[in-house]
């Protein structure tokens, strides 16, 4: 989740505090490391289909539970510790004893321009079961957020409580709202045996700037979806982001322990697509770029290895 103040790649972090509760409509209801390489390119196809199953995600948690999980900022604590964005997750303890050097907040990955007609957007993003966050650090990778003032940001996220693929409420709570958690259960479902899901966030309503998140159910060939909200984008973003970001603390190594936490997996998102007046195209110059970029060397990980496989509907880190 980017700033609403800044893009700077890095802030002051605060430690985690309460989650206020969101508003909207959300779901209740072994695996490798991390894949390889994100599903097969055709893959893309699905994101124009209009097979939805009107059912939720399977596996997805109760409003509660996801509170207690995430529970990171509230709109007023963020504003009081001027940091709008989601926020560290990370608990306080431990960080005293490890004296880290600075608080990062780095990201790199696909960038959507501001565009009239911005609608929507989709990509194939990868998971990983083996993932163990560190207690100073949250990984958001991949994120997406659509261009065109989305209520909705689809996340894949990795704390100290879990790992999961999760809905943030850019319109109503601004605080994480729906969340599944990344099982066994979600992998078969989800990732078709790839090791990635393909999610969208659409706009289904302009007028009353309805936006919904869904998971493509390999097993159904639907649809299912994780979260929908309305109302007013309080991020007062038009445009939007498919990335790798995340918040960490260096060491006085001089490594961050996000990198420690991410070495030897590898983070893709494929086939990104951006709609505009409910026409998919790929990610590309005409519609992207990488204006959300930090050096890579904010993420203090000497051995990461970054690429743009794609401009800009393909991008990859190994950790």
């Amino acid at each position: 989740m980017r700033s609403l103040k800044s893009t700077a790649a890095v802030i002051a972090a605060a430690a985690a505090i309460a989650l206020g509760c969101g508003l909207g409509t959300a779901a209740a209801s072994p695996a490798p490391a991390a894949h390889t390489a994100a599903a097969p390119r055709a893959t893309v196809g699905v994101c124009s289909s209009t097979a939805a199953s009107n059912h939720t995600v399977h596996g997805a948690l109760p409003q509660a539970e996801v509170h207690r999980r995430l529970s990171s900022l509230t709109a007023q604590h963020r504003a009081d510790y001027g940091l709008p964005a989601k926020g560290p997750l990370g608990t306080a303890a431990g960080r005293a004893a490890r004296q880290p050097l600075v608080d990062i907040h780095p990201s790199q990955g696909t960038a959507f321009k501001s565009m009239s007609g911005a609608d929507g957007s989709c990509a194939t993003q990868s998971v990983s079961t083996q993932l163990n966050a560190d207690s100073t650090t949250t990984i958001y990778t991949p994120t997406m957020y659509p261009p065109g003032g989305s209520c909705v940001e689809l996340v894949t996220v990795y704390t100290t409580s879990g790992r999961s693929v999760s809905a943030w409420d850019w319109c109503k709570s601004v605080s994480f709202a729906a969340s599944v958690p990344i099982d066994s259960s979600f992998l078969s479902t989800y990732t078709n045996g790839s090791g990635a899901y393909t999610g969208r966030v659409v706009q289904t309503d302009a007028a009353s700037n309805t936006w919904a998140a869904s998971l493509y159910n390999y097993s159904t060939g639907q649809w299912d979806t994780l979260f929908t909200q309305s109302g007013t984008n309080q991020s007062g973003r038009t445009d939007g982001w498919d990335i790798e970001e995340l918040y960490s603390t260096v060491a006085s190594s001089g490594q961050a322990y996000s990198c420690g936490d991410m070495a030897g997996l590898t983070f893709e998102s494929s086939n990104i697509s951006v709609r505009n007046n409910d026409a998919w195209s790929p990610a590309s110059s005409a519609n992207a770029d990488t204006h959300y970029d930090t050096p890579s060397s904010d993420f203090y990980c000497p051995d990461r290895n970054y690429q743009m496989v794609s401009a800009y509907d393909h991008w990859k880190t190994v950790g």
